[in-house]
């Protein structure tokens, strides 16, 4: 909407107009209103102004090094700033709220942890094992001539000696080869985390400020519909106006304070949940509108989503199964332990002992080659989850970017089509009303239902919004 339309819908707005026809001399009575009513109309044309243009601004979120401006810049027809006690702090856009969330996050930290202990764990499993110190008394006598006497037997020693399990090179590297994937995945896995975040954040924004965008809508709104109760009021004991017009009235500010209500509650929920990533900072001003965020990438071309995290998580995990399949190839062959002890026998000569053991695999097709089939069973899982993935995110996408194309589709009809046929019908209304023909029942009905295509409007820019948010999601890293 350029901004020549922009000034023509302000000076046909219904609202505004029907203000002018609450203030034209009753047709019935001929008689004046109010003259505290009249005082209004100034206020009137300038609020109403702001409440229908919505946003006009779009913002790439495909180029963050221009975070600055994802912040709305004010409208040439904005009110000029009130005078404030104290410093004012700057609006948050949504860039900076993305890269603050990127800050002091302790699901990351974790990740990185785990990552940290399965490498130190790959450097430990690379090394053979200690060896381990061994002593005690053998063929110690207990019964006979010679019993409880290490000196009387010749077979009574004292032993020390030393052992260890030799574990094959090839599983030891095979067990290291599986903690680094481990690795991987765990700090994969906190990509994919604050990629989430970066998600949880945008909508959260978004949500905050089209609470904020309804509750300014509404606010207006109210006061409007106030002025307008108190000249339904006025117009009563002249016939120009009922007590049911009145009512109605009344009615419909109390509808509107309800939605207000629940406005504020819809920003205070979105800024608790923005505060659970960025902290203080989710208290700071907002946007007043909606920006147009552009999608990051052509709608009409493929998008690849090959390389987001989840995938790339499911990828890691994969190659973490096969990493085990390995190890588990490798326990077939079994590990010798070797052991060596020397024995003191004090009035005999001194023996050596050295002694060689290996597992005899009698069973393996019930242990060894069962754990095999188990570590390939866990990998086949592993790659149905990784395809599973692509289908989701790709379903997601499509999902996505059908969402993006209808709200920009109501977008424009509600702009080109609905907006301008309740001018047109709020037109033909007022004149019948100026030719006698007529109450004021049925200008306010199509003020309502101008209000409420304004309100659908707002709504379907925060679709729009959050479409373009998802597809950020799934196609781009905003922090980096």
């Amino acid at each position: 909407m350029n901004e020549h339309m922009a000034v023509a819908l302000t000076r046909s707005h219904p609202l505004v107009r029907l203000e002018a026809m609450m203030h034209r001399p009753l047709p019935v009575t001929r008689g004046l209103l109010p003259h505290s009513v009249r005082l209004v109309a100034g206020a009137l044309r300038k609020n109403i102004r702001y409440a229908v243009l919505g946003s006009t601004i779009t913002v790439s979120l495909a180029v963050p090094t221009h975070a600055q401006s994802i912040a709305p810049s004010r409208s040439p027809h904005a009110e000029p700033p009130q005078a404030v006690l104290g410093p004012v702090e700057p609006t948050l856009g949504l860039i900076e709220a993305v890269k603050l969330s990127a800050n002091n996050q302790p699901a990351l930290g974790a990740f990185e942890s785990d990552a940290r202990a399965s490498e130190e764990a790959a450097v430990a499993a690379r090394t053979l094992p200690d060896p381990t110190l061994t002593g005690g008394i053998q063929d110690f006598p207990v019964t006979g001539n010679t019993a409880f006497s290490p000196t009387r037997d010749n077979f009574t020693m004292y032993t020390i000696g030393i052992m260890r399990e030799q574990v094959r090179r090839s599983r030891r590297e095979a067990e290291a080869a599986r903690l680094r994937a481990e690795a991987v995945v765990s700090r994969v896995q906190g990509t994919a985390q604050e990629r989430q975040i970066q998600r949880e954040v945008m909508l959260a924004w978004i949500n905050a400020v089209e609470a904020r965008a309804k509750q300014r809508l509404l606010d207006r709104l109210i006061s409007d519909l106030r002025v307008g109760h108190r000249v339904m009021e006025a117009g009563i004991p002249t016939g120009a106006s009922s007590p049911a017009l009145a009512l109605q009235m009344q009615a419909e500010i109390s509808l509107a304070s309800a939605q207000q209500a629940d406005a504020r509650g819809q920003e205070s929920r979105a800024r608790a949940e923005l505060a659970r990533w960025i902290g203080v900072a989710a208290q700071r001003p907002l946007p007043d509108v909606i920006p147009a965020l552009a999608p990051p990438a052509a709608l009409d071309h493929p998008i690849d989503i090959g390389g987001h995290p989840r995938i790339r998580v499911a990828e890691a995990q994969e190659q973490a199964a096969d990493r085990q399949i390995d190890v588990a190839r490798r326990e077939r062959r079994p590990n010798l332990t070797w052991s060596l002890d020397y024995g003191f026998r004090p009035n005999y000569g001194d023996l050596v002992t050295a002694r060689v053991s290996i597992p005899l695999q009698i069973n393996r097709g019930r242990l060894q080659d069962r754990k095999i089939a188990e570590a390939a069973s866990r990998a086949d899982a592993a790659r149905l989850r990784a395809e599973d993935a692509r289908r989701e995110l790709g379903g997601a996408l499509s999902a996505s970017l059908a969402d993006y194309r209808s709200a920009e589709a109501q977008l424009a009809i509600l702009r080109a089509e609905a907006i301008p046929s309740l001018e047109a019908s709020f037109q033909a209304a007022e004149a019948r009303y100026g030719a006698g023909q007529g109450t004021l029942e049925l200008p306010l009905t199509v003020v309502r239902r101008y209000v409420e295509t304004t309100i659908q409007s707002i709504e379907e820019q925060g679709k729009r919004a959050r479409a373009a948010a998802e597809l950020t999601y799934l196609t781009q890293d905003l922090s980096r």
